[in-house]
């Protein structure tokens, strides 16, 4: 192969020689562009905009976390109450429209996921839940979701 390249190399022109080399510059400047430069520009570019999406979430979760701390303030109780926590719980989500994907009884804990809950409302329901039953939350988990204002509850744990 090597000898086939060396003979057609000699049987060619000065010009034709030239011509041969810069299309040969091209063509290995054109591999490099496109398969190397651009598919890396074009994912560094996509990581970016995913940093900025990330930071922008991280934002709006610390703003909305000063409210579900204030909401969930409330962490002694008064009195006695005939209902168990989680028919307290379950009453005041009706109340206020909220539908429980799962709710689970745990020893004088109540642990609850929502799917799908606008922002406001879910603070609305935890700081009625805090003020009328002096019931306070211990931990939860929740993320951002479109359409915007809502909220997936991941796993909100409530106690008295």
């Amino acid at each position: 192969m090597i000898e086939q390249f060396k003979s057609w190399w000699d049987s060619i022109t000065e010009r034709e020689r030239q011509l041969s080399i810069l299309s040969a510059a091209f063509l290995f400047l054109a591999i490099i562009y496109w398969g190397v430069w651009k598919p890396l520009s074009t994912q560094i570019e996509a990581s970016e905009k995913r940093l900025a999406s990330s930071e922008q979430t991280l934002a709006w979760v610390e703003e909305k976390a000063g409210l579900l701390v204030q909401a969930g303030a409330g962490s002694s109780r008064v009195g006695l109450q005939p209902l168990t926590l989680q028919q307290i719980i379950s009453r005041s989500a009706k109340q206020f429209g909220i539908n429980f994907s799962r709710i689970e009884s745990k020893t004088d804990q109540v642990e609850v996921v929502i799917t799908d809950i606008e922002f406001d409302q879910f603070i609305l329901w935890l700081t009625n839940l805090s003020n009328q039953n002096f019931i306070s939350v211990v931990s939860t988990d929740f993320s951002k979701i479109d359409p915007l204002g809502h909220v997936k509850v991941n796993r909100l744990v409530l106690a008295n």
